[in-house]
């Protein structure tokens, strides 16, 4: 049942709320737990689903993707949700005002705009956002779907709850390999394995057919995905674990 925040006593119901659901956070350490709880308690706000995304590089590459949906799980790696979920400069703006941002039909161009109609199958019109940003750059995201009015204690409470969730889902990835990562693309693969012969960026590059720029940027999506801090341990990992594979 959603939480209903208006009248006597809002302030100690949703404080109530972040008390019960931080203590769940602070125990979790999976991601099926992250999940359970990004279902209670997107229900608990009137939502019927809830979502937190890690970005590689700002709104553009995901790199870790939670959802409480799980008709979505498997959309979420496929092309056609580039368009629902990719960073444009419209985007990139609202979610730089920080907060809680809610998304309606109003955001699609026309009524027969493609992504409006796969937003729809995917429940993902009516949406509240919660950027997670640090050091000015958006790292993160949180999502809710569905239409729930909120209050501003409702928002905060979103917003403190999105930040603990991603801070905790990060934590149990802090040492070593991530425990569910996305799986390492061909090219990456192609990039790691010369990497591990001892091929310098520009070698690779000339090997492959591509700038070197780009071998370094493949280099960094791996590091993002396995939460290693250099190249030589990003080479190490991958081979320890057989991702090479």
């Amino acid at each position: 049942m959603a939480l209903s925040c208006h009248g006597a006593g809002a302030g100690e119901a949703v404080l109530a709320l972040m008390e019960r659901f931080l203590d769940r956070v602070r125990k979790a350490r999976t991601d099926a737990e992250i999940i359970e709880i990004l279902r209670n308690f997107s229900a608990a706000l009137g939502f019927g689903s809830g979502f937190l995304i890690e970005y590689v590089s700002e709104l553009k590459s995901a790199l870790h993707i939670l959802d409480s949906n799980g008709d979505r799980q498997a959309w979420w790696q496929a092309p056609e949700s580039q368009s629902l979920r990719s960073g444009t400069g419209e985007m990139t703006a609202l979610l730089g005002k920080g907060g809680v941002q809610v998304l309606g039909e109003d955001r699609f161009s026309r009524p027969n705009d493609p992504a409006l109609a796969l937003a729809r199958k995917m429940d993902m019109v009516d949406l509240a956002l919660v950027p997670i940003s640090f050091d000015g750059a958006i790292i993160g995201l949180g999502g809710f779907s569905g239409r729930s009015l909120l209050s501003e204690n409702q928002r905060t409470t979103l917003q403190l709850m999105t930040y603990n969730l991603f801070a905790q889902t990060r934590s149990f990835r802090a040492v070593g390999i991530r425990t569910t990562t996305t799986p390492l693309t061909p090219r990456e693969k192609e990039v790691i394995g010369l990497s591990a012969d001892g091929l310098t960026s520009q070698q690779i590059a000339d090997r492959l057919g591509m700038s070197p720029r780009t071998v370094n940027q493949h280099v960094d999506n791996v590091a993002g995905k396995l939460g290693t801090k250099n190249r030589a341990h990003t080479v190490a990992e991958v081979i320890r674990h057989g991702l090479l594979d």
